[in-house]
């Protein structure tokens, strides 16, 4: 398979095409598909539950009365993290598979 942009070959100290890890140990690799694979599921399904429940409590809570006290900040700051994570989780890790495949399939 040819890559788009044709990047040489890296190549060890002694001049040869270095061997990735994932080429010589299919077994790691498979883990690590599987462990990655796993975590994207939970991970993004964790972080889609956790900014509903934000949306809905944000929805039906009262207006701001004087002398209560609303945590708006610490919502704000927890549905951002929710929302980086489920980036990561739902578009970089399936990224990084795919990376896996492109370059067993060399």
């Amino acid at each position: 398979m040819e890559f788009p942009l044709n990047f040489p070959p890296v190549t060890n100290s002694s001049g040869d095409v270095a061997e990735s890890l994932y080429g010589r140990k299919p077994v790691v690799a498979g883990l690590y598909v599987a462990v990655l694979g796993v975590a994207t599921v939970v991970g993004s399904l964790g972080n889609l539950v956790i900014i509903v429940r934000l949306t809905f409590k944000q929805i039906g809570r009262r207006p701001h009365r004087a002398g209560s006290s609303r945590n708006d900040a610490g919502v704000a700051f927890i549905a951002n993290l929710a929302l980086s994570d489920l980036i990561v989780t739902g578009v970089i890790n399936p990224l990084a598979i795919a990376g896996l495949y492109l370059v067993l399939s060399v």
